[in-house]
């Protein structure tokens, strides 16, 4: 991936904005992250270069360089100080006035076991952490022979992330499904009939719920663990950029918690 990616993903969220007003504060609150996002990756890549390397399997968060990344994270925080809705703002102030050393224990101990979508500051806490050292890991998977894959996982397999959502893309006469890392985005098949989280095979114990409103993105959920995940449906809309498409989806996230369903893993913005 190039740093444009980045560039993709903030034009989409821009464009969704006038789409999807009732999510066009979190889409204009995106793109400003996601611009910081991609200065981060930047410096990695300026300072690591560009050829790949083997890391064991299921082992990417086996490294973090903070020194690298140190020097972007006190502006990282004033754009979330600047641009977050509500407290979020707050929590980066007070992150921000912190010292060099703390940052490196509470980065580090997040990287280790990486947590999303916490109530109150916690959450505002983990948010932080996460924005921030996603385009590190995302610099790291790209930059590693992929393992050969002999049977197919329900978890990143090359950091150990939970997916954050399936995408659907046209395969022969019809469409296969991939798995996208919530921390480092990776991609990865999985089976169409098959929840990612307790491995339900009996499609009628699975559900999938589309509205005409968001046609590319739909609810994919699991009657015997209760269970979801959003897909982006590529097949319907090629222009799509997954990560942004799952984020505006916010409805549907509305429409499972409704029905007692817990999702497999909260996005970047706390749906």
């Amino acid at each position: 991936m190039t740093s444009g990616r980045w560039d993709e993903r903030i034009q989409r969220a821009q464009r969704l904005s006038t789409e999807y007003p009732f999510a066009a504060e979190i889409l204009r609150f995106y793109g400003h992250v996601a611009g910081a996002q991609k200065r981060v990756y930047e410096r990695v890549r300026a300072a690591c270069g560009d050829a790949r390397v083997q890391r064991p399997a299921g082992g990417l968060r086996e490294e973090l360089d903070l020194t690298i990344l140190l020097p972007e994270f006190r502006g990282f925080l004033g754009i979330a100080e600047k641009y977050a809705p509500g407290a979020l703002g707050e929590t980066a102030k007070e992150l921000a006035a912190g010292d060099p050393a703390s940052w490196v224990e509470w980065l580090t101990e997040w990287w280790g076991a990486p947590e999303s979508g916490g109530e109150g500051a916690e959450g505002h806490r983990q948010f932080c952490a996460r924005a921030f050292l996603e385009p590190y890991a995302e610099y790291l998977a790209e930059h590693t022979e992929l393992p050969v894959l002999e049977m197919t996982p329900s978890v990143c397999p090359l950091c150990g992330g939970r997916p954050q959502m399936g995408v659907l893309r046209e395969e022969g006469d019809g469409a296969a499904r991939s798995l996208v890392c919530s921390l480092c985005a990776t991609e990865w098949r999985y089976g169409r009939i098959l929840c990612p989280a307790c491995g339900e095979s009996n499609e009628t114990h699975l559900a999938i719920y589309v509205v005409e409103e968001i046609p590319q993105v739909r609810v994919e959920g699991c009657e015997t663990c209760q269970v979801y995940m959003k897909t982006v449906d590529l097949t319907k809309a090629g222009l799509a950029v997954p990560i942004v498409d799952e984020i505006a989806a916010m409805p549907l996230d509305l429409w499972a918690a409704e029905r007692n369903y817990t999702k497999l893993q909260r996005n970047l913005m706390g749906f």
